[in-house]
């Protein structure tokens, strides 16, 4: 009998062994760095470049004046669009944003959290949401920098920047129309992302109840089993594929905080992000071409198409470097991702998402 049951627990034991030999590993960071990564972005030499590259954005945003603009106005516009093209100059002041926080947490220089604190507060003062998600989609850098120095911002200030993100939030919300296909594509998870982002940035349950939620619904409603888009099918661009899994994956990146892995997380139909991202990776190899919006009879993409947009005319092949900023994301997840990522970039290791994504754990 003892000889039976410790084969009986052996043959357990080298089961549990392959079961996790066999999952798929979670991501090793989640979307803000822990205290221990700062640390490695302060010390580790692997780093340098990207820490550097923010530095030169936030050292000339220390002399640059705010831009924002009182309604951000892209989704739908070709582009040579005044109003599109007005709003594209305005958003660079979410990349200053970001490189102050950065930077101020590298550096511990509290200059560059103030002036990180007065870029928001002017937007805060000028800008109306409008719950337009493929508009507002743009201040996510913005987002994700004042995470990072709302602490250490005079509490006024404070105050009128969490107004104007939880407005933002709750026009995204309010604006999520059931009867339209946008409840469930591209801008669905971008909306999603916005939503979440602000709820971990003011600490809001209610908001992240809401975009976790909404997450697992959105996988459900948004990806096939086979890893295609809905945006995919409809659209027939790998680019709208990209669009829609680049929201997915920044938000799977920040549930990871609170210990949860929904990169892999499969919904009742079988799809998962991390399928439709891996169904995606023969295309950026160059293994499968795909020409873009041959199929697709949406009046917009013609549109584009006419007006002879890069990525954007018919019939065009699909450039895989377009799912750069895609792949930086899902580095943290697949390291098939990563070497993608630093290949699509052509050597550039300044980039700070991928840098992120390239953390040890801790």
């Amino acid at each position: 009998m003892p000889d039976t049951y410790a084969r009986f627990s052996l043959v357990r034991l080298l089961a549990l062994l392959c079961l996790l030999i066999a999952a798929p590993l979670a991501s090793a960071q989640s979307l803000w760095p822990s205290s221990q990564q700062w640390e490695q972005l302060r010390r580790d030499p692997a780093f340098k470049q990207a820490m550097t590259a923010q530095r030169r954005i936030a050292d000339e945003a220390l002399g640059a004046a705010p831009q924002p603009i009182a309604v951000l106005s892209s989704g739908g516009r070709l582009q040579g669009d005044a109003v599109k093209g007005k709003t594209a100059a305005s958003l660079k002041d979410m990349d200053k944003i970001q490189a102050l926080a950065v930077t101020y947490k590298v550096t511990g220089d509290a200059r560059y959290a103030t002036r990180a604190g007065e870029f928001l507060d002017a937007w805060a003062a000028r800008n109306q949401p409008t719950g337009q998600p493929i508009d507002e989609t743009g201040l996510e850098p913005g987002i994700f920098g004042y995470r990072i120095v709302r602490a250490d911002l005079p509490v006024a200030a404070r105050d009128r920047i969490d107004a104007w993100m939880r407005n933002i939030a709750q026009a995204e919300i309010d604006s999520r129309v059931l009867k339209r296909p946008t409840a469930t594509n591209n801008w669905h998870s971008h909306r999603l992302k916005i939503v979440g982002l602000i709820g971990y940035a003011l600490g809001d349950a209610k908001l992240l109840i809401y975009a976790k939620n909404g997450f697992r619904a959105q996988i459900n409603d948004n990806l096939r089993p086979g890893g295609e888009s809905i945006d995919f099918i409809e659209r027939d661009a790998l680019s709208y594929h990209v669009y829609d899994l680049r929201p997915l994956v920044t938000l799977a990146l920040a549930f990871a905080e609170d210990g949860e892995d929904l990169y892999h997380w499969q919904a009742p139909n079988g799809a998962s992000v991390a399928r439709s991202v891996s169904w995606l990776l023969p295309y950026l190899r160059g293994e499968k071409a795909h020409a873009e919006f041959a199929g697709s009879q949406v009046p917009f993409d013609k549109a584009r198409s006419d007006n002879h947009e890069k990525g954007h005319e018919i019939g065009t092949p699909y450039d895989p470097k377009n799912a750069q900023p895609l792949m930086d994301l899902a580095a943290a997840y697949d390291p098939a991702c990563a070497a993608l990522a630093r290949s699509l970039g052509g050597g550039n290791n300044a980039r700070l998402r991928l840098a992120l994504s390239s953390l040890k754990s801790g």
